[in-house]
Order: structure tokens, then C-alpha cells, then sequence
């Protein structure tokens, strides 16, 4: 597991240039961007970044290189998941400081306590797509789970839009004004269980998936 750690991180600072320029461009945009934008472009960043590191397992035979080791398949899923919750929360905290940085530079009177279910949604969200995106990046590698991802969310996008029709926007706005209603407590637990969920899910699909790859 260790291993397979220094491996992906090493693969990472061999595009330390590209990583640079784009962690200088978050913190350019956090300053110069009002708002909660910073929050949601460096952890995503993070992610893909992370993820990436499975497209360079498949070239050149690497999966059948990486399973002569003293590691089993089930155990390079276990390290892919947390090397990327890694990344997604490093570049997270990288995000909520530049995001409380520049709502000090900007004027902004922003109270930590009051802002942590915002940041904690981002995050969530972040793990949630991570969760979403890994399976499908070691079933069909990095061109075709692109594809796929694409078709997935073009699918909820118009389910989404012909549920409102049918419904009617009146009745979603109810629904919407029902649920500020409801305890922001209740909602953060809600959340954290369907990211663990979905977590834990997503973990044992992509080790089926990874058990039945042909390498």
C-alpha cells in the first residue's frame, strides 16, 4: 500500500510544472473571484489530478506489471480511493483558507462557524463525484469513462428537467421552501451518510469491476 503511495504521488510531481501553474491559478482566481468559486474549482482539481494517476497504470502493460508485486487487486482499488480523498481534502483545505483570505481582502465579514456547512458541502460534493467517477475511469480508462460520465449526466440533467414539467415549477418551489425549513443538522448528517454510502459503495464496484479486468 505504501508502495503504491509513493508511486502515485511520484507520478504526480513528475507534472509538477502543470500542478504549479494550475495552484497558481487557483490562488489567483480565489483572490480576484467573489465568492464561493475557489471552493468548488480546487478540490475538483484535486480529484481529476488524483484520479489521473489510473490512466498512467494502464500504459504500457502497467497493470500487469503493478499485480507482480506483492499486492493484490483489491488492495490497489483500497489505494486509489485513498489517494484521491486524499488529494480531494488537501486541495479542500487549500480552498477554505483562500476562500476565507480573500473574503478578508474583499471586505467580507465572514464568521467560521456560520460557514462551515457551505464548506462542508463542497466537499461532499467533491468525495460524491469522486465516488461517481473512479469505477467508471478503471472500467472504460480515462477516454471512454469521459464519454460515459458525460452521457450519465446529460440522462439525470433531462430526467431533472422533465420531473419539474411534470410536476410543476409551483409545486417545486414548495418542495424547495419546504426543505429550508428543515434542521441544518438533520441535513449535514443526511449528507455525510449518503457520502459514506455512496463511498462504500462505489469502493466495492470498482473492486468487482477490478476483479474481473482483463489485464
Amino acid at each position: 500500500m505504501a508502495g503504491l503511495l509513493e508511486k502515485d504521488l511520484r507520478l504526480l510531481l513528475s507534472r509538477k510544472q502543470s500542478i504549479v501553474m494550475f495552484l497558481l491559478l487557483a490562488v489567483v482566481l480565489g483572490f480576484t473571484q467573489a465568492g464561493t468559486f475557489i471552493l468548488g474549482y480546487l478540490p475538483f482539481l484535486g480529484v481529476i489530478l488524483t484520479i489521473s494517476t489510473i490512466s498512467y497504470d494502464e500504459v504500457d502493460n502497467g497493470y500487469t506489471f503493478l499485480m507482480t508485486l506483492p499486492i493484490d487487486r483489491k488492495t490497489y482499488v483500497k489505494e486509489k480511493f485513498l489517494f484521491c480523498i486524499s488529494g480531494a481534502v488537501s486541495s479542500w483545505i487549500l480552498a477554505v483558507v483562500l476562500y476565507f483570505l480573500s473574503g478578508s481582502l474583499h471586505g467580507d465579514k465572514l464568521v467560521m462557524i456560520n460557514e462551515i456547512p457551505m464548506v462542508l458541502t463542497f466537499l461532499a460534493i467533491v468525495i460524491l463525484l469522486m465516488a461517481i467517477m473512479i469505477p467508471f475511469q478503471i472500467k472504460f480508462g480515462a477516454e471512454k469513462s469521459r464519454i460515459v460520465m458525460l452521457i450519465i449526466f446529460g440522462i439525470i440533467t433531462v430526467v431533472s428537467f422533465v420531473f419539474v414539467k411534470i410536476i410543476g415549477q409551483e409545486t417545486m418551489n414548495e418542495i424547495i421552501e419546504k426543505m429550508e425549513h428543515i434542521n441544518e443538522t438533520y441535513i449535514m448528517m443526511c449528507g455525510i451518510f449518503l457520502v459514506l454510502l455512496s463511498t462504500v459503495v462505489s469502493y466495492m464496484i470498482s473492486c468487482k469491476v477490478m476483479e474481473n479486468k482483463e489485464l
